[in-house]
Parts: structure tokens; C-alpha cells; sequence
């Protein structure tokens, strides 16, 4: 069990390290207006999708296979696929992040070299995984101050580069604004893991829930006002306008910050794989039980849906763009609690 804090610190450093890798409408050419309103609007909906999670306080699969078992099953197996596509998705993009801007040989070697890559970051993950919820809620309680710490550092940096005629808040028209927001979705797939981890949380479920979305939306908007203010037009060109804001700038007291962005960088990326791992071997043993070594089992499976993409030059972003689409994350968030929910009421009322 965990406590409502580690619950938002845990999710809360899941969407940082996509945030790491992955900056939404960096490359697209909506305004900036329409960049914040699709966060806001995208923080409501899904406020409004987590209500069954927070009444239901317990794991979705869980519940539905204590009723009915073949439901519970099929449920468990649609949670499954997309936490396995969450996490190798989570690996490819660490890899080719550092392949990218800290290790160049890494992106421009061979399918093996990739793949040997996916294998280590696996390997901790496991043992991370299996060190229990407790272990990762505590470990992203400290995550989050070497986080607050390196955010701090970059944008004191950064403060001279800091331009206010880059930020234009006109809002001109609307032309983009459904797409950003289901865009800005798809990039917080990690609410659903709520399904399975409202079971795992001593109390105060809604303060962990809605303080997670709050402090997300806080997050998005401060780091993209920063990114466009310094940045500007360059935000558009770089691959990752989150580092790129860190590497303008010009800190006295800290000669190399990248050391210090790539040990948060590292440490978010293994925690995000570790927890997504511990979840999917939750959900082998919810419907195996007597099943051992899980958390090794849910590993094996992404390791080889990663290397069957890699070796037959299969394109895993379409298939990831698909499975764990803004439209997924309503589904296995909202709709499939909220029947969950309803069923359950039901049964009460009928008993």
C-alpha cells in the first residue's frame, strides 16, 4: 500500500519523463494559446473520465473478475496490450533519446545494438519492478526534489535567454484545438494505471487523483511558456526543446548540466519502465495466480514485441499511435470503470 502522495508523485514523474522525451505541439505550429487550452481542457476531461476510478477505490480487474471471470479476463488482457505498448514505447523513446543527444553511436548502430539497449533498461526494470509499489513510491518522492532540482538549475540558466516577445497569447481560432487536446491525451496514458493502482492506496484516493491532474496541468504550462519564451522558433527544429532550454542556457555554478539531465532523465525513465512492468505482472497474476515470476514474464513479452519491430523494420509508432491513441486512454480510464461502476451499483441495488 501507498499513500495519496506517492500515488501523484509516482504518476506525476510518468508523465515528466514523457514530457523528457516527448514535448506536446513541439511540432506542430499551433499557436500558443491553443498549446495551453488543449492541456486545460485535456486536464478536465480527464477529471471527468477518473470519477468512477475515485467512487470504485479498488482495481478495475480486480472487481470484474471477482463477478465474472471471462469479463474480467477480457478486460485484464485490453489492459494488458496497452501497458506492454506503454512500456516498450517508454524504452524506444529512452533509447533513441539517448542515442540522440548523449550517446550518437547508440543511435547510428544496428538493429542488435538497439535491441542490447532495450535488453539492460529490461533488466533493471525487472528487478526495480519487483521491489514492490512501496519501493517505487518511495523512490519518486526522491525523484521528484532531484527533478524539482535540475528544473530550478535550468531555468536560472536559462533566464537571460528568457524573451517575453516569443510569447504570443492571441487566440486567433480554434483550427487544431480537437486534435491537440486527443494529442495532449495520448500523452497521459499513465491515468490509467489508475484502474489498477486505486487498489493499492491507504486513503484520500480523490486528493491523490486530482492533485495529479493539477499539478500535470501546472507542470505543461510552465515548462511550455519556458520552452517558447526561450526557445522561440527554434522550439519547432529541435528534437527535444525540454533539453535544448537546459543546453542554452549558461549556469556558472554547474559546468556540465546534461550529467545532471541525463541521471534524472535515467533514474524517471527506469522508474516509468519499472512501474509499468509492475503493473502488467498485477494483471498476469489477477488472472493466473499461481503464476511465478511475473514481473520477468511481462519483460520477456515487451523485450520480444521490441525485437520483432526492430528486426522485420515493422513501424511501432503507427501500431503505438493506435493502441495507445488519446481515444485508448478515455476507454480504459473512463468507459470501462465507468460500466465497472455501474454494473457494481446494480448488483447492490438489486441485492
Amino acid at each position: 500500500m501507498i499513500g495519496w502522495g506517492q500515488l501523484l508523485l509516482l504518476l506525476f514523474m510518468c508523465r515528466v519523463f514523457t514530457l523528457m522525451t516527448f514535448v506536446p505541439f513541439a511540432d506542430s505550429r499551433d499557436t500558443l494559446t491553443v498549446r495551453i487550452a488543449a492541456s486545460a481542457i485535456g486536464a478536465v476531461i480527464q477529471g471527468m473520465i477518473l470519477i468512477p476510478i475515485v467512487l470504485l477505490k479498488e482495481s478495475v480487474t480486480g472487481l470484474t473478475l471477482e463477478k465474472n471471470k471471462p469479463a474480467g479476463i477480457i478486460l485484464a488482457v485490453l489492459y494488458l496490450i496497452f501497458f506492454f505498448f506503454y512500456t516498450a514505447g517508454s524504452l524506444i523513446d529512452f533509447r533513441e533519446f539517448l542515442g540522440t543527444r548523449f550517446f550518437p553511436a547508440a543511435e547510428g548502430a544496428a538493429n542488435s545494438g538497439s535491441i542490447l539497449w532495450i535488453g539492460v533498461l529490461l533488466i533493471v526494470g525487472v528487478y526495480c519492478g519487483c521491489l514492490g509499489i512501496e519501493a517505487l513510491g518511495r523512490s519518486a518522492v526522491l525523484l521528484f526534489w532531484f527533478f524539482i532540482a535540475a528544473l530550478i538549475i535550468m531555468c536560472i540558466s536559462s533566464a537571460e535567454k528568457f524573451d517575453t516577445a516569443n510569447l504570443d497569447l492571441r487566440f486567433t481560432s480554434t483550427n487544431g484545438l480537437f486534435s491537440a487536446v486527443l494529442n495532449d491525451l495520448s500523452r497521459n496514458g499513465e491515468i490509467c494505471a489508475l484502474a489498477f493502482l486505486a487498489g493499492n492506496v491507504r486513503d484520500r484516493l480523490r486528493c491523490g487523483v486530482y492533485g495529479l491532474l493539477a499539478s500535470k496541468l501546472a507542470l505543461i504550462s510552465s515548462v511550455t511558456l519556458l520552452i517558447t519564451a526561450v526557445l522561440g522558433n527554434f522550439a519547432f527544429l529541435t528534437q527535444y526543446p525540454f533539453l535544448a532550454v537546459g543546453a542554452f542556457g549558461d549556469a556558472r555554478f554547474i559546468q556540465r548540466g546534461d550529467a545532471l539531465y541525463l541521471i534524472v532523465w535515467t533514474i524517471t525513465a527506469i522508474i516509468n519502465i519499472a512501474l509499468f512492468l509492475h503493473i502488467s505482472a498485477g494483471l498476469i497474476g489477477e488472472v493466473f495466480p499461481k503464476c511465478r515470476f511475473r514481473t520477468t514474464i511481462a519483460a520477456a513479452i515487451v523485450f520480444a514485441m521490441t525485437t520483432c519491430f526492430a528486426l522485420t523494420g515493422l513501424s511501432f509508432t503507427d501500431v503505438y499511435d493506435i493502441v495507445c491513441s488519446g481515444w485508448s486512454v478515455i476507454l480504459l480510464a473512463g468507459i470501462i470503470p465507468l460500466i465497472v461502476l455501474a454494473a457494481r451499483g446494480g448488483k447492490k441495488k438489486n441485492a
